[in-house]
Protein backbone atom coordinates (compact mmCIF):
# COMPACT_ATOMS: atom_id res chain seq x y z
CA UNK A 1 0.00 0.00 0.00
CA UNK A 2 1.45 3.41 -0.91
CA UNK A 3 2.03 6.05 1.75
CA UNK A 4 0.92 8.71 0.03
CA UNK A 5 -2.51 10.69 0.72
CA UNK A 6 -5.33 11.01 -1.47
CA UNK A 7 -6.81 14.42 -2.11
CA UNK A 8 -10.01 13.14 -0.89
CA UNK A 9 -8.58 11.80 2.45
CA UNK A 10 -6.41 15.11 2.63
CA UNK A 11 -9.33 17.50 2.00
CA UNK A 12 -11.24 15.67 4.80
CA UNK A 13 -8.60 15.75 7.25
CA UNK A 14 -8.32 19.42 6.68
CA UNK A 15 -12.05 20.14 7.44
CA UNK A 16 -11.72 18.03 10.58
CA UNK A 17 -8.69 20.06 11.53
CA UNK A 18 -10.72 23.30 10.72
CA UNK A 19 -13.50 22.36 12.76
CA UNK A 20 -11.17 21.19 15.60
CA UNK A 21 -9.70 25.04 15.07
CA UNK A 22 -13.23 26.67 15.36
CA UNK A 23 -14.78 24.47 18.22
CA UNK A 24 -11.46 25.72 20.38
CA UNK A 25 -12.54 29.37 18.87
CA UNK A 26 -16.20 29.46 20.09
CA UNK A 27 -14.67 27.44 23.29
CA UNK A 28 -11.94 30.21 23.85
CA UNK A 29 -14.57 33.07 24.18
CA UNK A 30 -15.94 32.10 27.13
CA UNK A 31 -15.12 32.84 29.75
CA UNK A 32 -13.84 31.05 33.25
CA UNK A 33 -16.60 30.70 36.27
CA UNK A 34 -14.86 32.55 38.79
CA UNK A 35 -15.32 35.86 36.74
CA UNK A 36 -19.09 35.37 36.58
CA UNK A 37 -18.95 34.18 40.39
CA UNK A 38 -16.62 37.62 41.19
CA UNK A 39 -19.01 39.79 39.37
CA UNK A 40 -22.27 38.45 40.77
CA UNK A 41 -20.45 38.71 43.88
CA UNK A 42 -20.04 42.72 43.17
CA UNK A 43 -23.52 42.98 42.00
CA UNK A 44 -24.88 41.62 45.23
CA UNK A 45 -22.55 44.22 47.71
CA UNK A 46 -23.35 47.16 45.52
CA UNK A 47 -27.11 46.38 45.64
CA UNK A 48 -27.33 45.06 49.26
CA UNK A 49 -24.45 47.07 51.15
CA UNK A 50 -26.84 50.24 51.41
CA UNK A 51 -29.15 48.06 52.78
CA UNK A 52 -27.06 46.68 55.65
CA UNK A 53 -24.82 49.49 56.26
CA UNK A 54 -27.14 52.92 54.90
CA UNK A 55 -26.70 55.22 51.96
CA UNK A 56 -22.82 56.47 53.12
CA UNK A 57 -21.67 53.10 51.34
CA UNK A 58 -23.37 53.71 48.07
CA UNK A 59 -20.32 55.86 46.71
CA UNK A 60 -17.48 53.45 47.68
CA UNK A 61 -18.87 50.11 46.45
CA UNK A 62 -19.86 51.86 43.19
CA UNK A 63 -16.20 53.39 42.98
CA UNK A 64 -14.49 49.63 44.29
CA UNK A 65 -17.10 47.75 41.26
CA UNK A 66 -16.27 50.50 38.89
CA UNK A 67 -12.75 49.89 39.44
CA UNK A 68 -13.43 46.18 39.10
CA UNK A 69 -14.77 46.57 35.70
CA UNK A 70 -12.40 48.70 34.59
CA UNK A 71 -9.65 46.41 35.50
CA UNK A 72 -11.37 43.43 33.87
CA UNK A 73 -11.49 45.86 30.37
CA UNK A 74 -7.58 46.05 30.16
CA UNK A 75 -7.11 42.05 31.55
CA UNK A 76 -9.18 41.71 28.75
CA UNK A 77 -6.95 44.02 26.36
CA UNK A 78 -3.62 42.00 26.96
CA UNK A 79 -2.25 38.35 26.78
CA UNK A 80 -1.30 37.35 30.09
CA UNK A 81 -4.80 38.80 31.42
CA UNK A 82 -6.97 37.04 28.91
CA UNK A 83 -5.56 33.82 29.54
CA UNK A 84 -6.32 34.84 33.43
CA UNK A 85 -9.37 35.35 32.98
CA UNK A 86 -9.90 32.04 30.63
CA UNK A 87 -10.02 33.86 26.74
CA UNK A 88 -7.29 33.38 25.55
CA UNK A 89 -8.01 34.13 21.59
CA UNK A 90 -10.45 37.25 20.61
CA UNK A 91 -12.67 37.04 17.73
CA UNK A 92 -12.13 38.99 14.83
CA UNK A 93 -14.00 42.03 15.03
CA UNK A 94 -15.04 41.07 10.97
CA UNK A 95 -16.67 38.33 11.66
CA UNK A 96 -19.54 39.71 14.07
CA UNK A 97 -22.39 40.41 12.32
CA UNK A 98 -22.95 44.04 11.83
CA UNK A 99 -26.91 43.10 12.44
CA UNK A 100 -26.63 41.86 15.77
CA UNK A 101 -23.89 44.90 16.83
CA UNK A 102 -26.17 47.54 15.87
CA UNK A 103 -28.76 45.35 17.43
CA UNK A 104 -26.84 45.24 20.80
CA UNK A 105 -26.30 48.89 20.45
CA UNK A 106 -29.73 49.82 20.29
CA UNK A 107 -30.57 47.71 23.67
CA UNK A 108 -27.58 49.53 25.06
CA UNK A 109 -28.70 52.76 24.77
CA UNK A 110 -32.64 51.65 25.48
CA UNK A 111 -31.31 50.26 28.82
CA UNK A 112 -29.05 53.74 29.74
CA UNK A 113 -32.24 55.86 28.71
CA UNK A 114 -34.54 53.90 30.14
CA UNK A 115 -32.89 54.04 33.51
CA UNK A 116 -32.18 57.98 33.25
CA UNK A 117 -36.02 58.84 32.48
CA UNK A 118 -37.26 55.99 34.73
CA UNK A 119 -34.93 56.59 37.80
CA UNK A 120 -36.62 59.81 38.70
CA UNK A 121 -39.78 58.33 39.29
CA UNK A 122 -39.17 54.88 40.95
CA UNK A 123 -39.89 54.85 44.86
CA UNK A 124 -36.84 54.79 46.88
CA UNK A 125 -38.09 51.90 48.64
CA UNK A 126 -40.09 49.25 46.87
CA UNK A 127 -40.03 47.61 50.23
CA UNK A 128 -37.62 46.98 53.31
CA UNK A 129 -34.65 44.96 51.80
CA UNK A 130 -35.16 45.30 48.22
CA UNK A 131 -31.86 45.77 46.87
CA UNK A 132 -30.68 42.75 48.79
CA UNK A 133 -33.43 41.30 46.95
CA UNK A 134 -33.06 42.56 43.78
CA UNK A 135 -29.00 41.55 43.95
CA UNK A 136 -29.38 38.31 45.19
CA UNK A 137 -31.53 37.46 42.12
CA UNK A 138 -28.79 39.23 39.67
CA UNK A 139 -26.00 37.72 41.23
CA UNK A 140 -27.45 34.27 41.31
CA UNK A 141 -28.57 34.80 37.73
CA UNK A 142 -24.90 35.73 36.38
CA UNK A 143 -23.22 33.20 38.32
CA UNK A 144 -25.58 30.18 37.40
CA UNK A 145 -26.38 30.99 34.21
CA UNK A 146 -23.83 33.70 32.66
CA UNK A 147 -21.98 31.20 30.79
CA UNK A 148 -24.86 29.91 29.22
CA UNK A 149 -26.21 33.25 28.17
CA UNK A 150 -22.57 34.29 27.32
CA UNK A 151 -22.97 31.33 24.97
CA UNK A 152 -26.02 32.00 23.26
CA UNK A 153 -25.09 35.92 22.45
CA UNK A 154 -21.78 34.86 20.95
CA UNK A 155 -23.59 31.95 18.65
CA UNK A 156 -25.89 35.05 17.71
CA UNK A 157 -23.00 37.25 17.10
CA UNK A 158 -20.94 35.35 15.16
CA UNK A 159 -21.47 35.93 11.47
CA UNK A 160 -21.44 32.58 9.53
CA UNK A 161 -23.24 31.52 6.56
CA UNK A 162 -25.78 28.79 8.45
CA UNK A 163 -23.12 26.13 8.86
CA UNK A 164 -21.33 24.98 11.80
CA UNK A 165 -18.13 26.81 12.46
CA UNK A 166 -16.16 29.61 12.64
CA UNK A 167 -14.40 30.03 9.26
CA UNK A 168 -11.29 31.83 10.40
CA UNK A 169 -13.28 33.78 13.16
CA UNK A 170 -10.79 33.21 15.98
CA UNK A 171 -7.02 34.19 15.86
CA UNK A 172 -4.49 33.23 18.05
CA UNK A 173 -2.95 35.62 21.02
CA UNK A 174 -3.80 39.02 21.20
Amino acid sequence: MSDRVTPPAEAARALRDIERLRAQGRASEQQSRWVGVVFGVAIFAELAAPDFFGDGVRSGISLAVTALIVAYAVMLRTPRGGALLGRPTRVRRSEISPRFARVAQMAIVAVVLLGFVGAPFLPDHLFPYAGTVAGAVLGATLILFGRGLQRGLNSLAMRGDGKHGMNGLAHGSR
